[in-house]
């Protein structure tokens, strides 16, 4: 992967963190954690297709759901690069790997994935925007 690259990733999953932040202390309140997920191309990607021309619609349908359910606070893919990330809401580990092992971009190899659990120690006080 080019530096240029990972930087660029870098940076839009750090500018996500820092929005997440904002809503994140109530979330702890209630008991529920954020984990981040970060998408790749996996062994079923098609080389050189682009993002859209993957076989990636249940995977967004299941996302979407998640959503919907309030187990997703965002997610998307990279502007100009392969993958993407998500933000999982859940109570523990376990439920957020749960999900993830649903997923059917994951299950189907066209995407891996790592799964970090994260807590934001600073936070802006706006919404996201």
């Amino acid at each position: 992967m080019r530096e240029d690259g990972r930087i660029a990733r870098r940076a839009a999953l750090g500018a996500a963190l820092v929005a997440l932040a904002a809503c994140a202390s109530s979330a702890a309140e209630e008991g529920v954690e954020i984990f981040v997920v970060i998408y790749a191309p996996g062994p079923s990607w098609v080389e050189g297709r682009p993002m859209r021309e993957q076989d990636l619609r249940d995977h967004g349908v299941y996302i979407g759901r998640l959503r919907d359910e309030g187990r997703l606070f965002a997610g998307g893919g990279w502007v100009g690069a392969d993958g993407g990330m998500a933000l999982f809401l859940a109570g523990d580990r376990a439920a957020a790997e749960a999900m993830l092992a649903a997923d059917p971009a994951v299950l189907s190899g066209v995407f891996v994935a790592t799964l970090q659990h994260w807590r934001p120690r600073f936070r802006t006080q706006g919404p996201l925007p």
